[in-house]
Parts: C-alpha cells; sequence; structure tokens
C-alpha cells in the first residue's frame, strides 16, 4: 500500500532492485523485460478484492465448449383467447377450447406432468375514442405449454391445437439427452481453457501448474437450422378450404454452450 492509500501490484521475483547512477547491464534489462512480461499476466490484486486467486505466479484463462444436436422434443406453447360482451360466455368459450385440446393430448402420449395450464385471466378491454375510454367487451385467456417427445409428430399437435381454438405462441427445440450434452460442453471448455493457458505459459517461457480454480461463466442453449429441407418439422395452415399437404421446414439443430473461466498456477 502506498503513502496515498493505493495498492501497488506485486512482482512474482520480490524486491525490485535499486538503479545506480550508471546504465543497467544489458542482463539487467533483460531481467526487468521478464518481470514484466509476468506482470501482463498478474492481475493486480487490489482491483479483485475478494476474488480467489493465488499468492503465487498464475495466470486466468478463459475456455468454451460447444455440442450440437439433432433435437428430439419440442416444447410448444399454445395460447387461447376469446372475446365477448360478458365475461362469462368468454370464459367459457376458452375454456371449452382448453378442453378439447387436454383430451386430444394422450393421443400424442404426452404425459400430464409434461404438460403446464395457466389459470384464468379475464378483464375488461377499453378502445380509446377522442381521447375518452369506451368500453369495448371483455377478455379472457389462458396458456397450455407442452413438451412433445415425439418431434416427428409436431405437425399433428399443431393441427389439433388450431382445431382447438389455439393460436401457436412458439415451438422451442431440445435433445432428451441435454444433461449428458451440457457435461460435455463443460468438459470441451475446461480443455479450452487449459490449452489456453499451456500456450500464454509457454510463450513466456512458463510452466502451467495446477489448477487452482475454475469457475462457471455461462450455459446456453442456441436452436438454429441448417439448409436441408426436412419435413420433420411439417406445418398446415389452418383455415385453408382445400386439402394441403404438410409444409416442409428446414431441419434444425441445437447447440449447448458453455464458458468457463480457471486460474492456474504458473512454474518458474
Amino acid at each position: 500500500m502506498t503513502a496515498g492509500g493505493r495498492c501497488a501490484p506485486a512482482t512474482p521475483f520480490g524486491p525490485r532492485e535499486r538503479s545506480g547512477p550508471s546504465s543497467p547491464s544489458p542482463e539487467k534489462q533483460e531481467g526487468h523485460m521478464r518481470s514484466i512480461g509476468w506482470l501482463l499476466w498478474l492481475v493486480p490484486l487490489c482491483g479483485l478484492a475478494g476474488t480467489p486467486l493465488p499468492d503465487a505466479p498464475h495466470v486466468v484463462a478463459s475456455g468454451t465448449g460447444e455440442v450440437k444436436a439433432t433435437p428430439d422434443t419440442a416444447r410448444v406453447s399454445l395460447d387461447f383467447r376469446h372475446r365477448a360482451d360478458a365475461p362469462l360466455p368468454a370464459k367459457q368459450r376458452v375454456d371449452a377450447g382448453v378442453n378439447r385440446l387436454l383430451e386430444a393430448l394422450p393421443t400424442f402420449a404426452i404425459a400430464e406432468k409434461d404438460v403446464r395450464a395457466s389459470n384464468l385471466l379475464a378483464n375488461e378491454e377499453f378502445d380509446f375514442v377522442d381521447g375518452r375510454r369506451v368500453p369495448n367487451g371483455y377478455a379472457a385467456s389462458r396458456n397450455v405449454d407442452v413438451l412433445l417427445r415425439d418431434v416427428g409428430r409436431l405437425n399433428a399437435l399443431l393441427d389439433t391445437a388450431l382445431a382447438a381454438g389455439a393460436t401457436v405462441g412458439g415451438v422451442s427445440y431440445e435433445s432428451s439427452r441435454a444433461e449428458q450434452l451440457r457435461a460435455e460442453a463443460k468438459r470441451r471448455a475446461v480443455a479450452d481453457a487449459r490449452q489456453e493457458a499451456a500456450e500464454l505459459a509457454r510463450v513466456f517461457q512458463a510452466g502451467l501448474g495446477p489448477v487452482y480454480s475454475i469457475n462457471s461463466l455461462n450455459s446456453q442453449l442456441e436452436t438454429y437450422v441448417v439448409a436441408e429441407p426436412s419435413p420433420l418439422h411439417a406445418v398446415t395452415v389452418s383455415g385453408s378450404r382445400a386439402a394441403a399437404a404438410p409444409g416442409r421446414y428446414l431441419q434444425p439443430t441445437v447447440e449447448y454452450r458453455e464458458s468457463v473461466r480457471a486460474v492456474f498456477e504458473l512454474q518458474r
């Protein structure tokens, strides 16, 4: 700690030598340059107060791991909404649609534990005319969230939901092996951090010591499509006067991504 209350960075090589009036020798210049190189890796102690860092020389490295898979489950969000002149008819219409859907779900091998149905919301609605609120009936709504474990039947499930009066709020894909895939992504992230730390140590002519700490920074799931058309997620648009063949959509892929930050000790 300096007289002004600021924290001075510590060097891994002990006290610095005082320079005399003459210029330092080439050997001393090389030693000072190497010390500066080591300090580039060391985070100042006062800047990371509370963060577990070793007192010995160390290096902090980040790593990212990614694992891709073809999804085999789909979570579908379905919304039921109806407006009427009174709240009771609006509620009854919504309840009837939700009941029709719930009665059909066993045909898709969807268990009760894979269904989440929200409570009913009913409220009076208003329009604004010339700056005044004008009553415009009552609206009732419910949301049903369904986990389909056979994505090959997604098209049929959506047709059934639309026929029951639902609108599709969204479809998200995942793998039934999500836990194992996330674990593999984390393992790759740790290996990536170790490789980065080893490369830094090698460049500065140091040896990589044991790991001191590892922090998990982020866990992400991304879904995207590849450019091969597939009937896997075909959706038939409702309301068509003529029967139409199921639409063809691009094959989705899910990617599990993990990020870690690790602290390694350095060996001189």
